[in-house]
């Protein structure tokens, strides 16, 4: 899983907008889908909390609340840097894992935020898994209304051993998305998508619930 954004609730309230917060509610949807899967390990894939620098307002006890829930659910816990962890070592207990971006290999993946370049150790690993781009799509109907929905993607990246990369839908679907399939310029997807290191349009999307949207491709033609 990736880009919780714990305390993503200050931003808004600094553009006017109030709502209560979020914490226990992104804790106990997480802790639900450990109990139902049985999963003894847990990755989080960068951007735990929301602000960009060392933690402000509302994450300084937002944080703590988020992976006291969580940790004991689990017998291990990774946590890898994303580019708004600044200082958030400083609220993981001892027995969490903390990784920087580049990420750390699990098997025969490779996991990582996203934000930065693979390591020279990721190098064989038949997967890479990120997340870090906050990925949906925009659908219209017929008569024109846009429906926009959290999605997967899935391809070969363009490197010597052709790993398949995953990109993650983001853990909070409160804090904004890039629609993939309107804003393709690749500033705004971080290295691991480039045209260096991957062929965007050619991606399979598939929505969270498993419904295959088809490649990107399509859906940028279908604008």
């Amino acid at each position: 899983m990736s880009d919780i954004h714990v305390g993503f609730e200050q931003e808004l309230a600094a553009r006017g907008i109030n709502i209560p917060l979020k914490t226990d509610e992104l804790a106990a949807r997480l802790v639900k889908i450990i109990r139902e899967t049985g999963a003894k390990k847990l990755f989080i894939l960068g951007d735990l909390k929301h602000h960009v620098t060392g933690p402000k307002g509302a994450e300084i006890f937002s944080v703590p609340r988020f992976i006291s829930a969580v940790e004991k659910e689990v017998n291990e816990m990774h946590v890898i840097r994303g580019n708004h962890d600044g200082g958030v070592e400083a609220f993981l207990p001892r027995q969490v894992n903390m990784h920087e971006s580049q990420g750390l290999a699990s098997g025969d993946f490779w996991l990582a935020h996203g934000s930065a370049k693979l390591p020279p150790e990721a190098e064989g690993k038949t997967h890479v898994i990120i997340g870090h781009v906050h990925p949906s799509v925009r659908l219209r109907d017929s008569k024109g209304y846009g429906y926009i929905f959290q999605v997967w993607l899935s391809g070969r990246m363009k490197l010597p051993w052709s790993p398949t990369i995953i990109v993650l839908p983001s853990f909070n679907n409160y804090i904004g998305q890039l629609l993939i399939n309107e804003h393709t310029d690749s500033e705004l997807r971080g290295p691991l998508l480039s045209n260096k290191y991957t062929d965007m349009q050619e991606l399979d999307v598939e929505t969270i619930d498993g419904f295959y949207l088809g490649k990107l491709r399509d859906l940028i033609e279908s604008q």
